[in-house]
This record gives structure tokens, C-alpha cells and sequence, in this order.
């Protein structure tokens, strides 16, 4: 983080050659390539925290989801002034 900084002030500052430009594409690159991998590493523990510890879902929860499931449910269509139902 601390190159690219570096590599952001002196482009503003004076000529920014070809060097410094590739050399802080590839610093991006590199730190793309962590922040992939921390997340991924993130997704692991909340996935191993959740097969510990289990769900809190509890019935309400499961409940809600179900009412606003049918409640968004589309049950038929008008056409040309016609319902047609799913049947």
C-alpha cells in the first residue's frame, strides 16, 4: 500500500514513466490478488462459525419468508382484458 502511494504522489507531482506505471499496475494486481484471498479466507470462518454454531432461523423467521412468498406470488396474468390462471 505504501508503494502505490509512493507511485500516486509522484504522479502527480513529475513525469510518470513507463516503469513506474507498470510497476503500479502490477502492485494493483498483487493487492487484488490478497483482498481476493482474504475475503476468501473471511468466507471460510463465517461458513465453519455457522456449521458450529448452527442458524438462529427461527420459526417466526421461516414464517415471514413463507407469507411474503405467497403474498409476491404471481397467481395469474391479464391479456387483452382476460385473466389467465396458472393452473
Amino acid at each position: 500500500m505504501k508503494e502505490i502511494e509512493v507511485l500516486d504522489n509522484q504522479d502527480d507531482g513529475i513525469e510518470f514513466g513507463d516503469q513506474a506505471r507498470t510497476k503500479r499496475l502490477d502492485l494493483l494486481g498483487q493487492l487484488n490478488v490478497i483482498n481476493k484471498k482474504c475475503e476468501s479466507l473471511h468466507r471460510q470462518k463465517a461458513r465453519t462459525n455457522w456449521f458450529a454454531h448452527g442458524d438462529a432461523n427461527t420459526r417466526f423467521y421461516h414464517t415471514a419468508i413463507r407469507w411474503r412468498r405467497l403474498k409476491n406470488e404471481v397467481k395469474g396474468v391479464n391479456v387483452g382484458g382476460s385473466m389467465l390462471w396458472e393452473t
